[in-house]
C-alpha cells in the first residue's frame, strides 16, 4: 500500500539541507489487509538530501535493511517474512509471506530484528470494511482533460470507525499512495460524507504536480477502515505532511508511531477497492 517508509526527515523546504544523522533508529512501514498478505519495509533513518528535482531514487537503497528478520504473529501462528527486491515499491525492497493472510477482527504482532536491535508493533484489522455508496468521476469544470474523483462513504452509528483513502495510478501500479486530506474520523461526520480522492505531490516526479487524474487513466482506489491507533498515526502524518503522497517523505520525529523501539507504523486495514477508468460516470460501492 500506500504509502512507503519514513526513511528520514526530508520535509525541509530549503535546497541542499540536512537533518542531523540518527543512525540508530529503525523505521518500519507495514500493513496487513483483511484477506491480504503482510507487507513490511524496513529502513534506517539516515538523512536524505532533498533537491529541487526531488529525492534521488538511487540514494535510497543504501538505507534499506535487507537482512532483517521480520516476523508476524496472530497469536496462534508465527510466520517469518521473506525479503526481496520489488521495483514496484520505493525503496524497492519488501518483506512478505504467502503463508499468512489477514483476517478481520484479529490482532497481529510485528517483530523486526536487525543490527542487534528489536522493534515491535501491534495492530488489529477492523471487523468491517467501509460502507461506500458510490464513487463519482467528473470532468474538472476548468479542464475537461482531467477528472476529479469523489467517494460517498456511509458512517455506521454504533461503530467506532476511522477511514483512510489511497490510490494507484496506471494499470501496472502496485504501490498505493496516500491521498491528500484522506483521513476521516467517522464519529464526527454526517451519516453520508464525501471523500475527495486527491493526488498527493510526487516526491520523485516533479513534473507530476496535478491533484487530479488524466482522462482514460486507470485508477485503483482503496478506502480502508483502521483502528484508533492507526488513525492517530495517519492524522499526525497529514497534519505535518499534507502535500506528500508517500509516507517516506515525512519527518519521522513529527509523526506518531506504534512501533516500540523504532519509528514508522504497522497498520491493519479492512478495505473497499475499486478499479476504474478516469472518465465521467458513477460507480457503485458496496452498500447494496
Amino acid at each position: 500500500m500506500i504509502l512507503i517508509t519514513c526513511l528520514a526527515a526530508v520535509m525541509l523546504s530549503c535546497e541542499d539541507c540536512f537533518l542531523p544523522e540518527d543512525k540508530d533508529i529503525i523505521v518500519v512501514e507495514g500493513w496487513i489487509d483483511d484477506g491480504g498478505f503482510p507487507v513490511v519495509i524496513v529502513t534506517r533513518s539516515l538523512p536524505v538530501r532533498l533537491r529541487d528535482d526531488g529525492v534521488r531514487l538511487d540514494e535510497l537503497s543504501d538505507y534499506v535493511e535487507g537482512r532483517a528478520k521480520v516476523t508476524v504473529s496472530d497469536g496462534d501462528t508465527s510466520v517469518v517474512l521473506t525479503g526481496g527486491r520489488n521495483k514496484q515499491y520505493v525503496p524497492g525492497y519488501v518483506y512478505t509471506s504467502y503463508y499468512m493472510r489477514g483476517v478481520a477482527g484479529k490482532t497481529y504482532t510485528l517483530t523486526v530484528e536487525t543490527r542487534g536491535k528489536t522493534v515491535q508493533a501491534v495492530t488489529t484489522i477492523p471487523q468491517y470494511p467501509p460502507t461506500v455508496d458510490s464513487v463519482v468521476c467528473r470532468h474538472l469544470p476548468s479542464d475537461t482533460s482531467m477528472c476529479e474523483v469523489t467517494a460517498y462513504v456511509r458512517s455506521n452509528p454504533g461503530r467506532e470507525e476511522y477511514f483512510k483513502s489511497f490510490y494507484q495510478e496506471g494499470a501496472d501500479a502496485q504501490q498505493f499512495l496516500s491521498s491528500f486530506l484522506g483521513v476521516v474520523d467517522g464519529g464526527v461526520t454526517d451519516s453520508v460524507f464525501t471523500m475527495p480522492i486527491i493526488k498527493g505531490v510526487s516526491d520523485y516526479d516533479k513534473s507530476d504536480n496535478t491533484r487530479y487524474f488524466a482522462n482514460d487513466t486507470i485508477v485503483k482506489l482503496k478506502i480502508s477502515t483502521m483502528d484508533d491507533v492507526s488513525y492517530e498515526i495517519w492524522r499526525s502524518y497529514e497534519d505535518n505532511n499534507r502535500f506528500r503522497s508517500m509516507f517516506m517523505s515525512s519527518s519521522v520525529r513529527e509523526v506518531a508511531t506504534n512501533v516500540e523501539g523504532g519509528q514508522g507504523y504497522w497498520c491493519g486495514f479492512n478495505s473497499f477497492r475499486l478499479d476504474f477508468k478516469a472518465v465521467p460516470g458513477t460507480y457503485p460501492g458496496n452498500s447494496i
